[in-house]
């Protein structure tokens, strides 16, 4: 079975070649404009003229920092970025029992799908939409807070997409996991937590179990463990 790591090295690969050939056709315009020879770009670089060479023609072997140096020596500079443009699976991610045992808590008047794309075609996807009659939760499950605004901002856009095709709220619930650093993190994004998103984790898997809608965005701190044990709770009870 091909994995999302498999299917991410093909990709990375494709792309690093398609890089690698723009690289070398901007670099040889750079170079040709400042009139400059590939042996005096090697010389102002510090590297050798093949180099050079290889890099103008897409050679992916050629380092960073060497493309960098030429890249100087033509008076630009490389600037890397990432963009989105897939989501990590559950699986992949270690995420995968965290849905399960939120899935496992959850009143039947609430209907979960697991890893819904956001549009046809676009490689985003949500971890969970949970549909209810009243609205629609979007759910993502972090494994820690790196950048949170990004993250914020990430899972908002993507609500935003889902709600488009919507006639009842999509409210985005962030999951994150229960642990002393990341409650050391949340208290010193308390404020924006606050205004963002406002619904806490009782009221949330409250809401969640009961079948009543949660009725605003919030964010839920994550004990595994614990959602485990209430699910097999809930599954008692409605024995």
């Amino acid at each position: 079975m091909r994995t999302f790591r498999n299917r991410a090295a093909d990709v990375g690969h494709q792309r690093a070649r398609d890089q690698g050939r723009r690289f070398g056709a901007e670099l040889r315009i750079a170079r040709t404009v400042a009139g400059l020879t590939q042996a005096q770009v090697a010389r102002m670089a510090g590297v050798s003229q093949q180099q050079v060479s290889r890099a103008e023609r897409g050679d992916v072997g050629v380092p960073l920092n060497a493309r960098c140096q030429m890249a100087a020596a033509c008076g630009y500079e490389v600037a890397l970025k990432l963009f989105p443009v897939a989501t990590v699976s559950l699986r992949d991610s270690g995420q995968l029992s965290v849905a399960a045992a939120l899935v496992g808590l959850l009143h039947p008047v609430w209907q979960p799908r697991l890893e819904v794309p956001v549009a046809p075609g676009d490689l985003r996807a949500a971890d969970m939409l949970l549909s209810h009659p009243k609205e629609v939760i979007h759910l993502e499950i972090e494994r820690g807070i790196v950048d949170f605004q990004a993250q914020l901002r990430s899972g908002q856009v993507k609500r935003e997409i889902f709600a488009a095709g919507e006639s009842r709220p999509v409210r985005l619930v962030l999951a994150v996991p229960d642990t002393q650093g990341m409650r050391a993190r949340l208290r010193a994004l308390r404020p924006l937590l606050d205004r963002s998103l406002p619904m806490d984790t009782r009221r949330i898997l409250g809401a969640l179990r009961s079948g009543r809608p949660v009725g605003s965005d919030g964010l839920i701190v994550v004990r595994e463990q614990r959602l485990t044990k209430l699910a097999s709770t809930t599954a008692t009870r409605r024995a």
